[in-house]
């Protein structure tokens, strides 16, 4: 028995020494460490009621993101499955009113850098921030007005 708990005495010993005696260093940060944290997917929300925040868009009303914007959904492929111009295809389309996942900026921002179940791939390992704003700008912009066929671009 003490044989036992000199042994692991020894151990942790030569651990801490080798360790430096410190805590590890944490985890580096992953590209996750977006502004997803104000995605809603759900109504259900810990402790008391609050309105999380509002992610906006930083390029939304700039003309030249939507142009690089396009340029990213082409270069990416996206039209492969969306359709060159977001009325679907393999994937869904993008330029009505129904989706799956949540039109606003903050959920067509997530679908990007995630994916979605069932094909979309996630982009975030290939592109993070200002591109993915871009493109969910670009995204937003191929919604059309289901009635009359016109583009909501302004």
């Amino acid at each position: 028995m003490r044989r036992t708990r000199t042994a692991a005495t020894a151990g942790l010993m030569t651990l801490l020494v080798a360790c430096g005696g410190q805590d590890p260093a944490p985890p580096p940060a992953s590209w996750l460490a977006e502004p997803l944290g104000a995605v809603i997917t759900s109504d259900l929300v810990a402790g008391p009621e609050s309105m999380p925040p509002r992610v906006e868009n930083p390029y939304a009303e700039e003309p030249d993101a939507l142009v690089q914007g396009r340029q990213l959904f082409l270069s990416f492929n996206c039209a492969g499955c969306h359709g060159a111009a977001g009325g679907g295809g393999i994937g869904p389309p993008l330029a009505d009113d129904d989706w799956i996942y949540g039109g606003t900026d903050a959920n067509i921002y997530a679908s990007i850098i995630q994916g979605r179940p069932y094909g979309m791939p996630a982009f975030g390992p290939m592109m993070s921030g200002e591109a993915v704003w871009k493109l969910a700008a670009y995204v937003k912009s191929l919604r059309q007005d289901v009635e009359t066929g016109v583009s909501r671009r302004e």
